[in-house]
């Protein structure tokens, strides 16, 4: 059965825990000592199943039937009873006390079969989770040798299933060494696809804090780093960022601020300057160029301008609206034309809400660049639960020459018809919509016939003190808009009202 679960949440604080949308589904070893919170988060990521309505699975050998319901008394009896199943091992009557661990092995294959034999199961494309808590309590009641050989035959049936599955190990209590948990941690490592690791300190005012990293996961390059989290009243996890909040980095360069933030218009900045570069240039031209050694002089520059959709909407908290740029921040410097492209000169300009960043020598590389960067933003807003949380972008293309100046603090500063041209652009567009003006357009339809059949032209159209050019949409399937943009569509039906009178 193959599960289209694209949009659908997979652990607590993914996020926070590491810099990808998404990572593979698979088998999770969640260990740290006692408190930590690892029965929480266990918990959090069963509800979390039961609220995108996968079947979840709960196995726990020290828990009995009424405490377990007891631990999701907030969800309707109707979710408990027929999208998840408790499993309690010591339940099952064998002969022999390790047979029980057979019987609980059969058990989970069919009800996992009978679950994919439900046409509510096909229809939906509902997900398995499963929670195993703890190994701890199986190594106590059956020995390692037992625990790792039920764990083995139970990573294979739930990988067979594409399940998403969190086994639980408590350090303290598998040994007075910490030199033996180390050793059976590496033991059973390798069954897992992916290791979270918590800890738990006391602060110097007697409050708890606890902190949690994603280790490793298979097939994912990631530098672990600690997030902090509480446990709020109700059982349910708060994660705290990776590193210094959202709010405390500035909204024109992109830097931490080290010292008192400036806030003006809701935005955060580092330093006065970047405060009245914003002001000045209207967000429009930002004051942190890539060191390229640009001298003082005009040159002829292909720009790639582009903004959040709607960032501006007062429903929006200033967190989401900054959350939103950092994510976009994040997926065009991971495009591949932004880093493999790194000896291509260019000109980066933060912009509070996007970034423009010009081309040098390459003309195709602002549109290359619009592509990618459409493919990441559908695979991330494809995870979003709500429109709230998805971002929309419009981009604007064009070339043409700039001055690169510098101010009284000597940063350098672009102005010059290439930029404006490609903001001006930009601005006509819709969500989603790639935006272009000639001459780029018309140089790269005459370079390769891929372009040829993406890049199509609009309408010659007035921008402002007006300056006349022919816009263009570049669309295909997996990038671009293909409707007309809003403006555009209102301009042309005025022209046609006025030719009509």
């Amino acid at each position: 059965m193959q599960l289209d679960r694209s949009n659908r949440s997979q652990i607590p604080g993914l996020s926070s825990l590491i810099d990808k949308d998404r990572i593979p589904y698979g088998l999770l070893l969640l260990y740290g000592p006692i408190g930590s919170g690892k029965s929480v988060y266990c918990r959090q990521f069963f509800l979390d199943g039961i609220e995108e309505e996968d079947y979840c699975i709960y196995l726990s050998s020290n828990l009995t039937e009424r405490q377990y319901r007891n631990i999701f008394s907030n969800l309707n009896e109707s979710d408990l009873s027929h999208n998840a199943k408790f499993i309690n091992p010591l339940r099952y009557d064998a002969n022999e006390f390790k047979d029980k661990l057979t019987q609980t092995l059969i058990g989970i294959r069919n009800t996992i079969e009978e679950f994919k034999k439900t046409k509510y199961a096909a229809e939906r494309k509902r997900g398995i989770r499963m929670v195993v808590d703890s190994l701890t309590h199986l190594l106590t009641l059956f020995g390692e040798t037992v625990m790792i050989k039920f764990i083995t035959e139970l990573s294979l049936i739930l990988h067979d299933a594409e399940a998403m599955a969190i086994f639980t190990l408590t350090l303290d209590t598998i040994s007075s060494s910490s030199s033996s948990s180390k050793n059976l941690i590496n033991t059973i490592s390798s069954i897992f696809d992916g290791i979270i690791e918590m800890k738990i300190n006391e602060e110097a005012n007697n409050s708890i804090k606890r902190s949690i990293r994603l280790l490793s996961i298979k097939g994912v390059h990631h530098n672990p780093s600690w997030i902090n989290f509480d446990i709020l009243n109700n059982g349910s996890i708060i994660f705290s960022e990776p590193s210094i909040p959202l709010s405390f980095v500035c909204a024109l360069c992109g830097k931490f601020v080290e010292g008192i933030p400036i806030m003006d218009s809701d935005l955060t900045f580092d330093t006065q300057n970047c405060v009245e570069t914003y002001r000045k240039l209207a967000g429009v031209y930002g004051s942190n160029i890539s060191e390229i050694g640009l001298p003082s002089e005009v040159l002829n520059v292909n720009f790639f301008f582009i903004d959040i959709v709607g960032l501006s909407d007062p429903l929006l908290s200033v967190r989401k609206q900054i959350t939103k740029i950092e994510s976009l921040n994040r997926m065009i410097t991971s495009c591949d034309v932004f880093t493999k492209g790194s000896s291509e000169k260019r000109i980066v300009l933060p912009t509070g809400d996007g970034m423009a960043i010009g081309f040098l020598l390459n003309p195709e590389l602002p549109l290359q660049l619009s592509i990618e960067l459409h493919q990441k933003l559908r695979y991330y807003n494809q995870s979003k639960k709500s429109n709230d949380d998805s971002i929309g972008v419009r981009i604007g293309i064009s070339s043409g020459p700039v001055f690169i100046v510098s101010d009284i603090k000597g940063n350098q500063n672009v102005w010059g018809p290439g930029i404006i041209v490609a903001r001006r652009v930009m601005d006509l567009g819709d969500s989603m919509h790639i935006l272009l003006a000639d001459p780029l357009a018309g140089q790269l339809i005459a370079l390769k016939d891929e372009y040829r059949m993406s890049i199509r032209p609009i309408t010659n159209y007035e921008i402002k003190h007006g300056q006349k050019i022919t816009l263009y949409s570049a669309y295909s399937q997996g990038f671009g808009n293909p409707n007309l943009p809003t403006k555009v569509t209102g301009n042309i039906n005025k022209t046609n009202t006025n030719t009509a009178l």
